[in-house]
């Protein structure tokens, strides 16, 4: 397993661009067309990493999915917290955060793991 000094030192490293966009005003759910409109989003820029599952990196192998990946952000700098539902922009991809697990190092935040879909 790692350490989350090592995956901080991984995605500040190794890591690429990207942008997260945050929904910051959800706008009005149409129940007839079952979809929004009027969201307001807000896009920031992160330094993050994405890998692939493999062993050592993730619990439970049976539960992986097709197009789900992993993502390591730095949380140095960064004034948002990532959460579900937002997206991920950059490598040619764009990605929906499913879950958001934050890792800490003497009770400072280092980087937050992703849990990322298609």
């Amino acid at each position: 397993m790692f350490r989350s000094s090592d995956l901080f030192r991984l995605v500040n490293d190794h890591g690429q661009s990207l942008t997260l966009r945050k929904v910051t005003t959800d706008g009005t759910y149409d129940p007839a067309t079952g979809s929004r409109s009027g969201e307001v989003t807000t896009d920031i820029s992160i330094l993050g990493y994405f890998y692939n599952y493999s062993l050592g990196l993730t619990g439970n192998n049976d539960e992986i999915v097709r197009g789900q990946r992993k993502l390591l952000i730095s949380a140095q700098g960064l004034s948002v917290i990532p959460d579900d539902e937002d997206l991920i922009l950059g490598n040619g991809d764009t990605v929906k955060v499913t879950s958001v697990t934050t890792l800490f190092s003497g009770g400072v935040v280092l980087c937050h793991m992703c849990s990322v879909q298609e």
